[in-house]
């Protein structure tokens, strides 16, 4: 309750009075009465300041990272008289460091009155985050007395991680190499969408037979159809404590959720499916899906996720190897010091799985203490058992700029 200065003032209010008391010095008796009143008068000052006030919050839900989040507050006096100077503290954990608090003096407020008031804050950091509580700070005009009220009025705020525009990406298993998505194959039967008419085949089914036209041509003509092939993706992320490298947002974690989810969202765009596993205690997956609704249930997964699991990339991979289909494509995100998981990879080329590597320069980012340094020796296997994978491989450093190692294939 006493500030920094009230407790200097109240030392000197019983300096003073001890050495009235000691000397009878009739000056001393004047400074002690001066002091003591000022003590007295700034704390009923503190007292009849002291706001009653209602708070209510009012805040979007969502967010991507660097973008402003806007904040709505109403303050409504339930006193009979009007207040003035005092602090609405306000906290959001996502913002940036040090900035976590947001101030707002309110000069005076009238008997019964509301007022409303907009900030803004920065979004620092993704995650699904706790606003609040609010704190409302009243002290007296010297500054020797201070109160505090909290209010526990809490806002859920998700922040989604900021993504990058992919410009090119590596043609999906099964997949068009013109584009990427659903590709239109044209068949006889086992079909869904009429294409048109051609000569029998070999092997056609009878069922399949257009029969007007075979009288007419006097020969068998077959319906022809469209069938389409499916594009999945399986997107697999390390989040093993301990291999998240690096400080605030610089981190592998950071850059691999990243990564993830702009080819995601590329991916899907593009008309694919596309799965998410990670493993922390437990498997944390998004099934396969696409559309605009699945882009956002891999948003709020990404921006959950953290480097919290004791099974290693390798042993994720190994759960990844029951739910990826065969013919399909698995893009993993990996440190370049992972021999074990890019051994873990070979069982998913034998199942004909097309692999991605996007392979994260790990001494660029730092080191930990569970981090291997990877020397010349090392980097050249790592290298000789990619190339042995037939994967294709970005690799990645701290610092590059993202858009353009995806800007071409």
């Amino acid at each position: 309750m006493l500030t920094s200065r009230g407790i200097s003032l109240l030392l000197a209010v019983i300096i003073l009075l001890a050495i009235a008391w000691n000397t009878d010095i009739t000056m001393v008796y004047i400074f002690f009465v001066i002091t003591f009143v000022m003590l007295s008068l700034s704390y009923f000052h503190m007292w009849l300041n002291m706001p009653n006030i209602e708070v209510q919050r009012l805040a979007q839900e969502t967010a991507f990272e660097d973008e402003i989040l806007n904040v709505k507050m109403r303050i409504r006096n339930n006193l009979s008289r009007g207040t003035t100077f005092f602090e609405i503290l306000d906290y959001f954990p996502a913002a940036q460091p040090g900035k976590e608090k947001t101030s707002l003096f309110i000069l005076d407020i009238n008997r019964k009155e509301e007022k409303n008031f907009n900030y803004t804050i920065d979004c620092y950091k993704r995650g699904i985050w706790k606003m609040g509580p609010i704190e409302v700070i009243s002290q007296d005009a010297l500054g020797f007395f201070r109160m505090k009220k909290t209010f526990n009025i809490i806002s859920s705020i998700v922040v989604y991680p900021a993504f990058f525009s992919v410009f090119a990406f590596p043609p999906l298993a099964r997949g068009s190499v013109s584009w990427m998505g659903v590709e239109t194959a044209k068949i006889s039967g086992d079909s869904h969408e009429f294409f048109g008419i051609r000569e029998y085949q070999r092997g056609d089914a009878i069922s399949r037979m257009h029969w007007p036209s075979t009288a007419k041509h006097n020969k068998l003509i077959v319906k022809q159809f469209e069938r389409n092939s499916v594009q999945e993706a399986t997107i697999v992320i390390d989040l093993k404590k301990g291999n998240d490298i690096g400080v605030g947002r610089e981190t592998t974690l950071e850059y691999s959720v990243k990564i993830a989810g702009s080819i995601a969202r590329f991916l899907m765009n593009s008309g694919a499916f596309v799965q998410i596993i990670g493993y922390t205690k437990e498997v944390m997956a998004v099934p396969f899906g696409k559309g605009e609704s699945h882009v956002y249930k891999v948003l709020e997964y990404l921006a959950s996720v953290r480097s919290e699991g004791i099974f290693s990339l390798s042993e994720t991979l190994e759960e990844a190897s029951f739910i990826t289909p065969y013919s399909s494509t698995l893009i993993t995100i990996m440190l370049d010091n992972d021999m074990d998981a890019l051994s873990s990879l070979v069982q998913f080329k034998v199942k004909g799985i097309k692999l991605i590597v996007v392979a994260l320069s790990s001494s660029t980012f730092g080191y930990t203490e569970e981090s291997k340094y990877l020397d010349i020796e090392d980097a050249k296997k790592f290298d000789e058992a990619l190339a042995g994978l037939e994967a294709y491989v970005y690799r990645i450093s701290k610092g590059d700029d993202l858009e353009k190692k995806f800007e071409t294939i």
